[in-house]
């Protein structure tokens, strides 16, 4: 039966179109290799330009690709490496590719929202990226927080002291609260971890807070410590509002998005060891004071009564005859000295951090998993930071539309960080240093007995070096999945769905033992001797993602399109118990064999916040880029649970030496920018609700309401930025050029305020007031030297921030947290000044006496500077220099009036102690806190690949690399105390220049050794 009349014509154009439909494509192959060390470089992704046809290179860097005869454009993209552009020639089929390492940074990729990624070429907002090789490549940083120092334009990153295991205040762009959560969001993998800095309870032991209750004097380690540097491939700082307003009403601080490292496609099996040791010492010592037996007697037996003077009394007379026989008899020390800062932050810490990692993979799984043992010690014994990490990350294509990626991480870190800073009662290491002459001997003798420090301290420092238990231990697991299918994919459009979820718990078990052996133990007397603070924490963090992400081509006109949106969740619940029990059991310490349990306290806190967001981009061919997006968030901690709260966002950036009448071929980049952006800063848990506290009346348990009044109508805090820039890159990518201005207003700020008695209440939660801060951000990175034997990059940040509040509902009061009184100086909030000024008494007239209240400074700097510099010479030997300035930024030194005030002062006698101690009032504390500090120096050698064949080709080892690292080599300062960056308050929004008696920063010396196989 022969067909149908239709059927007949559609066979006959079949046979006449198929060989030209066949003949629409052209088989391409080749290979991608280094430009300078003509190695081959497998997992190169490979497109055809305007469409969605790609592939990567193989182990041996080859690749194959289908070519459109109407599209015969390639485009090479790899990590670290510059994007090139190859127009095939009709006919050629072989086309042969040299990538140049992308050394200035000008190709990376950026994220520009929950789903989606820009070329930095192309990003409308001042977004810092920090690569592997700048975190952790020139030494091995201790923990995360730390190794940013620095690194961050626009950030001020202050270390709360020099324990070990951490303990950074991160601010970011300015102050953003005055009360609220002040540290940026961080979110790694896409899991937004916790960040929470949970006190251990120590202020019960030095009373630091006058109370027992744990207290943001408890000197607790930020939980991003725990995130292991050397398994991140990058860190996105997103610190402007326009470019963080995508993740709503957590962003306000900013946001801080950590990708690890992958394994890549095509790359075969990697092997990686790596082992780092070394030294910690003390970075800078104050000294200690030399006593003659006159000098130790007029200082600690006083004057002599005048024996003339009528109203002396025989017992005065005695009483200081006592004391100067009890100073004499104190006299025991060899040569009438001993340096105690010595024998405390003396100690030489042995650093150990060893690592392995494998990956590797094929086009359809990869996959990279890495260990970590670090031991670091400290310069005080019995302290230091001991970590543990296992991750395990996979990447596995079902097939052309689906794949899911899997990422987990273990870490479990014991972190000993003694008992130093703020302290009421003289049992902290600093306070008892520096009330401890040094005439007087409290070593421990040959029966292993610490004698009683009487003469003034109330403790013995070693004693408490040696029997006190201040130890927390940490167990957690991040683990996050995400899921993509290719709903639709063509040459013209796509359209993704992307389904990813995420979760942080850990436990934290906290424990801290005064034995009953302590002096400071033994002057409680009676059933009080001997203190456990016990202390246990579980929090798990969960969060989801679904998004839809559309990109659409149209090659003609060479405009883009990428369009998503979806739905977005967090939950947070965590559990915080401490237990405070006295008088133990002789060779006791748990709770339960304590005389009395004092103290019982418990936090549960419960968060769930839901959003939805979509965001569009627009790029015509990469001359004009425009952006605009929009995310409602809602939260239980705001008042009203069911309303949504709406952040946008607006960017327009427009590369004027892409357009066709640029005709500077020096510039390849002339780029204007400018956005916008709203954020927000949820409550914190608490501040809604009037809470009850526990009480026992008469052996009766029941509640009480407490003293402060929640805010049922409270809102989250909103930030409004505008932000403009230039971004130029010239000389063919020798020369990079970034400039940013902002402006960002904080409104509906979350202040409390003093309520009258009658309302039984003593404070409440409120929004009222505004703040701004103004900013200026500069990049400068330069090749200047780029020839065979010498390669030199240098990179140069500069920037500067001034804040003010402009609008403030409540009379001038005191930051929680910013110091302890006028007259030692304390940070004051007041309409019309800087959130971070500094207030205290002060002498102006001259009489000797103080005059009133003064602004006597301000914690924030006035600039900061930051200078890496990166030679390579003769392509194996490798030196990395990285410098930090900062000009300005005071910070009340309390440690110093200390000294004074016990008389140890090293600087005692000489012109500037008189002119301290004759100054009256808090101006004599407050001091520049400017710094230059070389924080990181490294040296390495890689041996050639022709003598690694030659002499390890059995061991089959690819690479072997061998160097010499320091962390804070040196500080040039006129602060004189320990160290320009501590801070007592720890994470306090505006707190961070208070100075007192902290853990010194320490200096690190290290040898690596690493092979890859």
């Amino acid at each position: 039966m022969m067909p149908s009349h239709p059927t007949r014509w559609l066979m006959l154009l079949a046979l006449l179109l198929g060989p030209a439909a066949f003949a629409q494509t052209t088989q391409i192959s080749g290979t991608v290799t280094d430009a300078d060390s003509g190695e081959p470089l497998p997992g190169v992704n490979i497109r055809v330009e305007a469409t969605q046809i790609g592939t990567i290179t193989n182990v041996d860097g080859s690749y194959q690709i289908a070519l459109p005869i109407n599209n015969r454009t390639l485009i090479y993209t790899f990590v670290g490496y510059r994007t090139q552009e190859v127009a095939v020639p009709e006919g050629q089929a072989v086309v042969d590719v040299q990538l140049e390492e992308d050394l200035l940074g000008l190709d990376e990729v950026v994220v520009t929202g929950l789903a989606s990624s820009v070329k930095r070429q192309n990003l409308a907002n001042s977004v810092e990226t920090i690569s592997a090789r700048e975190l952790a490549g020139v030494t091995t940083p201790s923990t995360l927080d730390g190794a940013l120092q620095g690194k961050i334009t626009g950030a001020v990153i202050t270390s709360n002291s020099g324990a070990p295991g951490g303990g950074f205040s991160v601010r970011l762009r300015g102050v953003s609260t005055i009360t609220g959560r002040a540290e940026p969001l961080y979110v790694v993998d896409g899991v937004i971890v916790n960040n929470d800095a949970v006190p251990n309870g120590i202020n019960a032991l030095t009373a630091a807070s006058r109370g027992e209750a744990p207290s943001s004097q408890d000197n607790a380690v930020n939980r991003i410590a725990d995130i292991n540097p050397e398994d991140i491939e990058s860190v996105e700082v997103l610190k402007g509002a326009s470019a963080a307003a995508i993740y709503g009403s957590r962003a306000s601080n900013g946001v801080v998005v950590i990708s690890t490292k992958k394994g890549r496609a095509g790359a075969g099996t990697n092997v990686r060891f790596s082992q780092s040791i070394g030294a910690t010492t003390i970075a800078n010592r104050l000294g200690v004071r030399r006593f003659t037996i006159d000098e130790a007697i007029s200082t600690f037996a006083g004057s002599p009564p005048d024996p003339s003077d009528p109203e002396t009394t025989p017992e005065d007379i005695a009483d200081y005859e006592a004391a100067v026989q009890n100073v004499r008899d104190s006299y025991t020390a060899p040569g009438g000295f001993i340096d105690y800062e010595d024998e405390i932050f003396g100690n030489t810490g042995v650093l150990s951090t060893t690592d392995l990692s494998i990956s590797g993979g094929n086009e359809r799984t990869q996959f990279f998993v890495s260990g970590q043992v670090k031991n670091d010690g400290a310069i005080v014994e019995r302290t230091g930071y001991d970590k543990q990490s296992v991750r395990a990350n996979l990447s596995h294509r079902f097939s052309n539309r689906a794949s899911v990626d899997v990422t987990s991480n273990y870490v479990r870190s014991v972190t000993a960080r003694g008992i130093t800073g703020n302290d009421n009662s003289g049992t902290s290491l600093g306070i008892a240093l520096l009330s401890t002459p040094s005439f007087v001997d409290i070593r421990e003798d040959a029966n292993g007995v610490f004698p009683v420090n009487d003469l003034v301290a109330s403790s013995n420092p070693l004693q408490t070096i040696a029997l006190l238990t201040n130890e927390e231990t940490v167990n957690r697991v991040l683990s996050s999945g995400r899921f993509t299918y290719d709903v639709l994919r063509d040459e013209r459009q796509a359209l993704q769905a992307v389904v990813e979820a995420g979760v942080d718990y850990y436990g934290l078990e906290s424990e801290v033992l005064a034995p009953r052996e302590l002096q400071f133990e033994q002057a409680r007397g009676g059933n009080s001797i001997g203190t456990s603070i016990l202390g246990e924490t579980s929090s798990l963090n969960t969060n989801y993602r679904g998004a839809l992400v559309h990109s659409f081509n149209l090659p003609a006109n060479r405009l883009f399109f990428t369009t998503q949106a979806g739905i977005t969740g967090t939950n947070n619940n965590s559990n915080s118990i401490s237990l405070l029990a006295r008088g133990l059991v002789p060779g006791q310490q748990n709770v339960n064999q304590a005389a009395s349990l004092t103290a019982t306290r418990q936090l549960r806190i419960i968060e769930e916040n839901q959003a939805f967001f979509g965001q569009t981009e627009a790029n015509y061919a990469d001359r004009v880029v425009a952006t605009l997006g929009l995310r409602a968030d809602r939260s239980n901690l705001n008042g009203d649970v069911e309303k949504f709260y709406f952040y946008p966002k607006a960017s327009l950036a427009v590369n004027v030496a892409e357009f066709p009448f640029w005709s500077y071929d020096q510039i390849d980049q002339f780029k204007f920018r400018v956005a916008f952006g709203q954020t927000g800063n949820i409550a914190p848990f608490g501040a809604k609700f009037t809470s009850f506290n526990a009480v026992n009346i008469g052996g009766t348990v029941g509640s009480l309401v407490g003293a402060t009044l929640g805010a049922a109508d409270i809102l989250p805090e909103r930030t409004n930025e505008i932000e403009g820039g230039l971004d130029i890159s010239a000389l063919d990518g020798r020369a990079n050029l970034e400039f940013t201005i902002y402006r960002k207003n904080v409104s509906d700020l979350l202040l409390t305020r003093a309520l009258p008695p009658s309302t039984g209440f003593g404070v409440e939660f409120f929004n009222g007031g505004e703040l701004v801060n103004q900013g200026l951000e500069v990049g400068l990175t330069v090749l200047p030297v780029d020839v065979d034997a010498v390669r030199w990059v240098s990179r140069t940040s500069f920037w500067t921030n001034s804040s003010e509040v402009t609008e403030l509902n409540v009379e001038p009061f005191n930051a929680a947290g910013g110091g302890f009184a006028s007259s030692l100086g304390v940070v004051r909030i007041e309409e019309g000044e800087s959130p971070t000024q500094i207030v205290g008494t002060a002498d102006r007239d001259g009489d000797g006496r103080t005059d009133g209240e003064f602004q006597l400074g301000d914690v924030a700097p006035d600039f900061q500077m930051s200078f890496s510099n990166d030679f390579t010479i003769f392509d194996n030997l490798t030196l990395n220099v990285f410098a930090h300035w900062k000009k300005g930024g005071d910070v009340i030194n309390l440690t110093y009036f200390l000294y004074d005030l016990t008389g140890t002062s090293p600087d005692f006698g000489e012109s500037s102690f008189e002119e301290r101690t004759s100054t009256p009032g808090a101006e004599r504390f407050v001091e520049d806190a400017s710094y230059f500090r070389l924080r990181e120096l490294g040296l390495y050698y890689n041996l050639p690949k022709s003598l690694l064949d030659r002499y390890t080709g059995a061991f089959g080892l690819r690479t072997f690399r061998i160097g010499a690292s320091a962390r804070n080599l040196f500080t040039i300062t006129g602060y004189s105390g320990y160290d320009p960056e501590v801070s007592n308050f720890g994470s306090q929004p505006v707190a961070s220049g208070v100075d007192v008696t902290p853990y010194p920063s320490a200096r690190q010396y290290l040898f690596h050794v690493s092979v890859g196989l």
